[in-house]
């Protein structure tokens, strides 16, 4: 099957035999991808049980999760139970899944909000902690050797993303004296590389530095996560300038509960999100598979044995997944390797969906193949790497955004800066304007650019804590 993968994928591309190879290529692919997602499934499904017995999984705060969760272990019971496939198991699989990763994606909108506020919180801490700390502080060092450590680190990788990648690393954490005006010249230049980038792409870019920069709470954001709220809320409302040592420890406490808690949380939903990204691609699949190979009956018991103890758990029943722990473990050493190679297989062929999505429309409708290539556009998503993938493009989306539009996207996102900074701490808007720059494309036009910048920074902060912070936390950057 997978050599007639690789065979009619190239013959699709050839536009040869198109009534052969194009029901050929298409189921092939359907039982590859079956085989992955069922693999995937049976090892992230235990994964996640064992994570859910770790976590605090009776908090109130992680109720809607718990009830996803019954939501998707319904859709496995009926997926993997079911004598056969139906068009209503497979109608109501569908819309229980796509319902399941809209909540997914509400609930990891309110996630992000928090994490990128924290870490704008940890950046000022970070700079006022040697207030408290009676340390010889070394200037010669940093108005000497600190650049020219900084320059090496930058430039020693030869690899350009790496190297743009490191750039935005140290630009985040440079003591931030830029005026607003200067700022905002730099979002501008920023956003003028994307005139002919598509309207989701401009649209998308504006969104992550309006979640960086903490715009706009989500729906949800106050009452969500409850016990992070009240966290969070004492620590933006701290009067930064003049705080103790006591309210520091006390808030640099608080701020550490708050990111643990939401790391863990975001580490749940995404775990959660590929299970439903795999389960989506087995209901998908599933009707196009004829038969089962070994590999996917041993997945299948590994998913029922995990599924029964989810059913137990919530019944308060004995748990007995110990009981299968012998045959789990023989299930996963036989699946080494072969995640990767299906893997290696799609990744390699997949490129004739959209091909022949897009040049074999009245082929496919002759034969009754387009939803099934449709189906297989959706699976390709699935299976990405970007769980949160939309399914479907936005064909508004894909139209090219022009100068006029981009201009218009800047100007709102400048508009909102500008507000948002009139109330705001300076600490803290430094705090944000850090965060900002470091996702914006690298906006240095040389190498004596990057330096200048660096020793601008550098020069420009009289803070004597700023200083050591920044020189603390740019040598762990540097020692990797």
């Amino acid at each position: 099957q997978r050599q007639m993968c690789i065979r009619d994928s190239g013959e699709l591309a050839k536009g040869r035999n198109l009534q052969v190879n194009l029901p050929a290529y298409a189921n092939s692919m359907m039982s590859l991808y079956n085989g992955l997602a069922y693999i995937k499934l049976s090892m992230n499904y235990y994964t996640f049980f064992e994570m859910a017995n770790d976590s605090e999984f009776g908090k109130a705060e992680m109720s809607e999760l718990k009830g996803l969760l019954d939501r998707f272990n319904d859709v496995a019971e009926s997926q993997i139970a079911a004598a056969e496939y139906s068009d209503d198991i497979y109608k109501h699989n569908i819309d229980e899944l796509e319902g399941i990763r809209a909540s997914v994606v509400r609930i990891m909108e309110v996630v992000t909000a928090y994490v990128d506020r924290l870490r704008i919180y940890e950046y000022v801490l970070n700079r006022i902690e040697y207030r408290f700390k009676d340390e010889e502080f070394d200037d010669a060092y940093y108005n000497n050797g600190l650049t020219n450590d900084l320059m090496h680190y930058i430039l020693s990788d030869k690899d350009s993303v790496a190297v743009n990648n490191r750039i935005s690393e140290v630009v985040e954490q440079l003591p931030m004296r830029l005026s607003k005006n200067k700022f905002y010249e730099y979002l501008r230049d920023s956003f003028s590389l994307y005139k002919d980038a598509q309207i989701g792409t401009v649209d998308d870019f504006a969104y992550t530095l309006g979640t960086t920069g903490m715009l706009a709470e989500p729906e949800g954001f106050e009452d969500m996560f409850p016990e992070v709220s009240e966290l969070y809320n004492d620590i933006r409302s701290a009067d930064y300038k003049n705080i103790s040592k006591e309210q520091f420890d006390s808030l640099h406490a608080k701020l550490t509960i708050a990111a643990q808690k939401m790391s863990d949380t975001a580490d749940m939903y995404v775990m959660f999100t590929q299970l439903v990204n795999d389960m989506y691609t087995l209901v998908l699949s599933g009707r196009y598979v004829l038969g089962d190979v070994e590999e996917t009956i041993r997945a299948r018991g590994v998913i029922e044995v995990v599924l029964d103890d989810f059913k137990n758990k919530k019944d308060n029943a004995k748990l007995g997944i110990d009981e299968h722990l012998d045959d789990l473990t023989d299930s996963f050493i036989s699946f080494e390797g072969k995640q990767e190679r299906i893997g290696e297989t799609v990744s390699a062929n997949d490129y004739a969906v959209a091909y022949a999505l897009e040049h074999y429309r009245s082929e496919l409708a002759a034969d009754n193949l387009t939803d099934e290539y449709e189906n297989l556009a959706k699976i390709i998503r699935l299976q990405s790497g970007s769980d949160f993938m939309a399914l479907t493009e936005d064909e508004a989306k894909l139209e090219n955004a022009g100068k006029d539009y981009v201009e218009k996207v800047c100007g709102r996102l400048i508009d909102s800066f500008a507000a948002s900074f009139e109330t705001m701490d300076r600490t803290v808007r430094r705090a944000v304007m850090s965060a900002v720059l470091s996702q914006v494309p690298v906006f240095f036009n040389n190498i004596d650019e990057i330096q200048g910048y660096i020793n601008t920074s550098l020069s420009l902060c009289s803070d004597i804590s700023e200083r050591q912070a920044c020189v603390e936390v740019l040598k762990l950057i540097m020692q990797g």
